[in-house]
């Protein structure tokens, strides 16, 4: 024979528990998806749109790359550049 667990809420009305069981389940959505936000996908740039990007030469996106100013990365015999590491290279000038 199973046993059932009952649970008796006294002094509260079913509208009162339902607003409270859905306070309880927003709340934890919200942190939820405040928490795990989906990845954004990694744009990759090649040499020449860095260049564009950044209204510089390809042999200034080379001479940074030496320098450690820009990170690349190669596949095959190409290179390639995260946009979200050009853009964070980019440093602010003070006013």
């Amino acid at each position: 024979m199973k046993h059932q667990k009952i649970t008796q809420v006294l002094h509260t009305t079913q509208e009162d528990l339902t607003q409270s069981i859905l306070k309880g389940v927003e709340e934890k959505l919200n942190t939820f998806k405040s928490n795990f936000q989906p990845k954004e996908p990694t744009i990759w740039l090649s040499r020449k749109d860095v260049s564009e990007f950044l209204s510089i030469a390809i042999v200034t996106v080379d001479d940074w790359t030496k320098k450690g100013i820009l990170t690349a990365y190669r596949i095959g015999n190409k290179k390639r550049f995260k946009r979200c590491e050009v853009e964070s290279a980019l440093t602010e000038i003070g006013k």
